[in-house]
Protein backbone atom coordinates (compact mmCIF):
# COMPACT_ATOMS: atom_id res chain seq x y z
CA UNK A 1 0.00 0.00 0.00
CA UNK A 2 1.32 3.33 -0.93
CA UNK A 3 1.76 6.50 1.24
CA UNK A 4 -1.31 8.21 -0.41
CA UNK A 5 -3.41 5.30 -0.28
CA UNK A 6 -2.58 4.78 3.42
CA UNK A 7 -3.95 8.61 3.79
CA UNK A 8 -6.82 8.37 1.82
CA UNK A 9 -8.27 5.26 3.79
CA UNK A 10 -7.21 6.57 6.73
CA UNK A 11 -10.53 7.47 8.39
CA UNK A 12 -10.06 10.76 9.72
CA UNK A 13 -8.69 12.50 6.83
CA UNK A 14 -9.95 15.53 5.20
CA UNK A 15 -8.96 18.45 2.60
CA UNK A 16 -9.79 22.47 2.22
CA UNK A 17 -10.35 23.53 -0.56
CA UNK A 18 -8.84 27.03 -0.99
CA UNK A 19 -9.53 29.82 -3.32
CA UNK A 20 -9.09 33.97 -3.82
CA UNK A 21 -11.66 36.12 -3.73
CA UNK A 22 -10.59 39.77 -5.10
CA UNK A 23 -12.83 41.89 -2.53
CA UNK A 24 -13.26 45.77 -2.14
CA UNK A 25 -13.35 47.01 1.56
CA UNK A 26 -16.15 49.04 1.99
CA UNK A 27 -16.64 49.85 5.72
CA UNK A 28 -14.47 48.20 8.76
CA UNK A 29 -15.37 48.78 12.29
CA UNK A 30 -13.68 47.21 15.35
CA UNK A 31 -15.75 43.53 15.39
CA UNK A 32 -15.74 43.48 11.40
CA UNK A 33 -16.51 44.65 7.88
CA UNK A 34 -18.45 45.32 5.13
CA UNK A 35 -16.91 43.56 1.90
CA UNK A 36 -17.97 43.98 -1.87
CA UNK A 37 -16.78 41.27 -4.53
CA UNK A 38 -17.84 39.74 -7.98
CA UNK A 39 -18.63 36.78 -6.35
CA UNK A 40 -21.05 35.66 -3.63
CA UNK A 41 -20.12 33.52 -0.38
CA UNK A 42 -22.19 31.11 1.52
CA UNK A 43 -23.04 32.64 5.14
CA UNK A 44 -20.55 30.99 7.15
CA UNK A 45 -17.32 30.67 5.00
CA UNK A 46 -14.30 31.53 6.88
CA UNK A 47 -11.14 32.39 5.41
CA UNK A 48 -8.58 35.74 5.78
CA UNK A 49 -8.47 38.81 4.48
CA UNK A 50 -5.42 40.27 3.50
CA UNK A 51 -5.46 44.24 2.97
CA UNK A 52 -2.12 45.91 2.52
CA UNK A 53 -2.30 49.87 2.63
CA UNK A 54 0.74 51.71 1.88
CA UNK A 55 3.31 48.66 1.56
CA UNK A 56 2.44 47.23 4.82
CA UNK A 57 -0.18 43.62 4.68
CA UNK A 58 -1.89 43.14 7.52
CA UNK A 59 -4.85 40.44 7.98
CA UNK A 60 -7.60 38.92 10.13
CA UNK A 61 -9.77 36.04 10.13
CA UNK A 62 -13.17 36.51 9.61
CA UNK A 63 -16.70 34.64 8.63
CA UNK A 64 -19.06 35.15 6.25
CA UNK A 65 -22.19 37.03 8.15
CA UNK A 66 -24.39 38.12 5.64
CA UNK A 67 -24.19 38.09 1.69
CA UNK A 68 -26.92 39.84 -0.24
CA UNK A 69 -27.16 41.13 -4.08
CA UNK A 70 -26.58 44.71 -5.28
CA UNK A 71 -27.91 46.42 -7.68
CA UNK A 72 -26.63 49.35 -9.89
CA UNK A 73 -23.20 48.17 -8.74
CA UNK A 74 -19.94 46.93 -10.67
CA UNK A 75 -19.23 44.56 -7.46
CA UNK A 76 -22.67 41.41 -7.41
CA UNK A 77 -22.52 41.14 -3.60
CA UNK A 78 -22.14 42.38 -0.12
CA UNK A 79 -20.41 40.57 2.45
CA UNK A 80 -20.91 41.46 5.85
CA UNK A 81 -17.90 39.67 7.48
CA UNK A 82 -16.75 39.52 11.30
CA UNK A 83 -13.40 39.31 12.79
CA UNK A 84 -12.65 36.02 14.60
CA UNK A 85 -10.90 35.62 17.90
CA UNK A 86 -9.03 32.77 16.68
CA UNK A 87 -6.21 34.21 18.44
CA UNK A 88 -4.67 37.24 19.96
CA UNK A 89 -4.41 40.20 17.65
CA UNK A 90 -1.19 39.92 15.98
CA UNK A 91 0.71 43.54 15.25
CA UNK A 92 -0.37 43.75 11.80
CA UNK A 93 -4.12 42.79 12.60
CA UNK A 94 -6.79 45.10 10.68
CA UNK A 95 -7.95 45.31 14.16
CA UNK A 96 -4.82 47.19 15.25
CA UNK A 97 -4.84 49.13 12.34
CA UNK A 98 -8.16 50.23 12.02
CA UNK A 99 -7.72 54.21 12.60
CA UNK A 100 -5.09 53.83 9.60
CA UNK A 101 -7.68 52.38 6.98
CA UNK A 102 -10.57 54.74 8.11
CA UNK A 103 -8.74 57.90 7.06
CA UNK A 104 -6.97 56.08 3.69
CA UNK A 105 -7.54 58.34 1.32
CA UNK A 106 -9.41 56.20 -1.60
CA UNK A 107 -9.81 52.05 -0.88
CA UNK A 108 -8.60 52.05 -3.89
CA UNK A 109 -5.14 53.02 -3.37
CA UNK A 110 -5.31 49.09 -1.67
CA UNK A 111 -4.41 45.93 -2.41
CA UNK A 112 -7.30 43.80 -0.51
CA UNK A 113 -8.36 39.98 -1.08
CA UNK A 114 -10.01 37.68 0.97
CA UNK A 115 -8.35 34.04 1.19
CA UNK A 116 -11.15 31.33 1.98
CA UNK A 117 -10.14 28.16 2.82
CA UNK A 118 -6.45 28.58 3.88
CA UNK A 119 -4.43 30.19 6.85
CA UNK A 120 -1.93 31.94 4.11
CA UNK A 121 -2.00 33.44 0.30
CA UNK A 122 0.37 31.26 -2.04
CA UNK A 123 3.41 32.59 -2.83
CA UNK A 124 4.00 35.33 -5.20
CA UNK A 125 0.37 36.81 -5.62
Amino acid sequence: MSTLDAILDAGDAFGVLGRDVPVRLVNVSASGCLLEAAAGLEVGTTGTLWVTLDGTTCCDEVRITRCAPLAGSTATHALGAQFLWTSQPATQSLRRVLRQLQTASSPHDSRIRLVVGRRRPAEGR
